[in-house]
């Protein structure tokens, strides 16, 4: 009897063992599947140009609104951290599908300072933008071009490999 009792615990913690390494490798395979995309982003301001390349997160939704306002929406967020000539970029464009303009919120953090970009929106302006979208297969490209909320020139360009769905906010 205790052969069968050590043979059928051997048994069993096999079973258990594999069962657990199945579970990390499917954990670790779904982390990976999860990675955030690696986004490139060069930039020109007041002359300056600024580059940066890693894991960011790129989001569309081409039916949303804003105050009652069909639009398609664009958001990207990215932070390079200190060792890049980008340290953070966070940009939110609303695209009114009536056909009225775009509202913009870009903010570029380089190693040179701060830009910051507000148009369309309800507060007051700050610089001034001109977006445009070229598509690539899931992804894309946004191009963004203008003034800082200081009147420095700026042209910045991002390139998404793909785009995410937008969680809806506010139910």
């Amino acid at each position: 009897m205790p052969r069968f009792v050590l043979l059928t615990a051997l048994t069993l913690l096999c079973s258990l063992s594999s069962e657990a390494a199945a579970q990390r490798q499917k954990l670790q395979s779904t982390a990976e599947g999860n990675a955030a995309p690696t986004l490139t982003i060069s930039g020109k301001v007041g002359g300056k140009n600024h580059q940066a390349s890693g894991p960011g997160s790129c989001q569309h939704a081409p039916d949303a609104s804003i105050r009652g306002v069909s639009a398609s929406l664009w958001m990207v967020q990215f932070s390079g951290g200190d060792g890049g000539g980008v340290k953070q970029l966070n940009l939110t464009l609303w695209r009114p599908k009536d056909g009225s303009s775009d509202q913009v919120s870009l903010v570029f953090d380089t190693k040179s300072g701060s830009h910051r970009v507000e148009t369309g929106g309800t507060a007051e302006n700050q610089g001034e933008a001109t977006v445009v979208i070229l598509p690539n297969g899931p992804g894309g490209r946004l191009e963004i071009s203008g003034k800082d909320g200081d009147g420095k020139p700026m042209q910045v360009t991002i390139d998404c490999p793909a785009f995410a769905g937008v969680e809806a906010e506010g139910g």
